[in-house]
């Protein structure tokens, strides 16, 4: 596939101005998605997804995919739906009731019903990405990677580690469960040693997806 090829899979939605604009250029989609998260992180279907994420990271991460869907602006740079999600087994049911929540937030902040249902289809977009019975590897240029096995990753929004609760700071080398999402600092990874196993999985899975890490 080609870069552009590529470039234009990441822009299958058409940016939505109307939203942004909705959302203060982005200022209220922010407020919107701390209070969001916040119920997230407090509600026992939901929370367990995040037991290894900060609500910091989560918030961050959302928004800059967001942005990027409703302004077309490249600034997102996270994995896409059905990678980041491919370790969850989510309902269809689940994901109904998760958008329940988002469209109750969206409507406690003053957006139309018209705005919440645009909202709505991006989200549904997406359903079909994430509803699953049982998880599915990642794939890397159209092959499937390990469920299993850790992965070396720059934190773009920093994070905390899981196993001795040390801030990761933000940029800073981290090392992620590709299957739970748990991560752990430099010197746990090297402690554990998660660093070497996931550089042993790095060269394997760089060779057969023919492309580098």
């Amino acid at each position: 596939m080609s870069a552009t090829e590529a470039h234009s899979r990441r822009r299958a939605l058409e940016p939505h101005p109307a939203l942004w604009e909705a959302f203060d250029r982005g200022a209220l989609l922010r407020t919107i998605l701390i209070e969001f998260y916040e119920r997230v992180y407090r509600d026992p279907r939901l929370a367990p997804f995040f037991v290894n994420t900060t609500k910091a990271w989560a918030i961050d991460h959302q928004y800059a995919f967001l942005r990027q869907i409703l302004t077309g602006e490249d600034c997102y740079f996270g994995d896409r739906p059905r990678n980041a999600h491919h370790w969850m087994v989510i309902s269809n049911e689940l994901f109904d009731y998760r958008e329940a929540l988002m469209a109750q937030v969206l409507r406690e902040h003053g957006l139309s019903e018209a705005l919440i249902a645009d909202f709505r289809r991006i989200d549904e977009s997406f359903r079909a990405n994430i509803v699953k019975s049982a998880p599915f590897p990642r794939k890397r240029n159209g092959v499937a990677m390990p469920l299993e096995g850790w992965k070396a990753t720059a934190m773009s929004a920093g994070g905390i580690c899981d196993r001795c609760a040390a801030i990761v700071e933000i940029d800073a080398t981290a090392w992620y469960h590709l299957r739970t999402g748990e991560t752990r600092c430099s010197a746990c990874a090297h402690a554990t040693g998660v660093d070497d196993e996931a550089a042993a999985s790095d060269a394997s899975t760089s060779a057969l997806a023919g492309a580098p890490t």
